[in-house]
């Protein structure tokens, strides 16, 4: 089991970053399949209601390089499904990631949030725990869970301050 926290500063404010990043279908096209090179991404569901946002996302990322155990278990591609919920009020993002192979096994869930840093900076910080119960691979699945996160999730920050520039937000 896996618990981790990533901090990265973002040259914009929190309304900003939720509404013309996170939630934006040009951005998440630009980062998944420009940035991050996957194989697929699909925005399933996107519900804006009264006091929250429900996404759910099907993405399927590369996967080169894994451990052979891994890969015997998990095959060629490690698809997921997101399930997202983003409290207006409260300004979090919490969801759960349920992947293609092993949905009973393995769970990664987590929350994001943005603090200020001033008028047009925050730190999102992103706190998941990823569990993974795979007979003897258990915790070669987690690290690599956890590197590639690590990796996406730094990837993001870096195109979310570039689009904001580019864009003038």
């Amino acid at each position: 089991m896996a618990d981790l926290t990533l901090r990265h500063e973002l040259d914009c404010n929190a309304e900003t970053y939720w509404n013309k990043c996170a939630f934006d279908p040009e951005f998440n096209r630009r980062l998944f399949f420009e940035e991050l090179k996957f194989r697929s991404y699909e925005l399933l569901e996107h519900k804006d209601l009264a006091d929250t946002i429900v996404r759910r996302v099907k993405a399927e990322p590369q996967t080169p390089n894994l451990p052979g155990p891994v890969k015997k278990v998990l095959g060629d591609s490690f698809g997921y499904t997101e399930e997202g919920t983003f409290d207006k009020k409260m300004q979090r993002y919490s969801f759960r990631t349920i992947p293609a192979a092993f949905p009973d096994k393995l769970k990664i869930q987590g929350s994001m949030i943005c603090e200020p840093l001033g008028d047009k900076r925050v730190t999102r910080i992103a706190q998941m725990h990823v569990e993974a119960q795979v007979f003897m691979i258990g915790r070669m699945v987690e690290d690599r869970i956890v590197s590639d996160i690590k990796y996406s999730y730094a990837k993001a920050a870096e195109l979310t301050n570039a689009w904001v520039k580019e864009k003038g937000y």
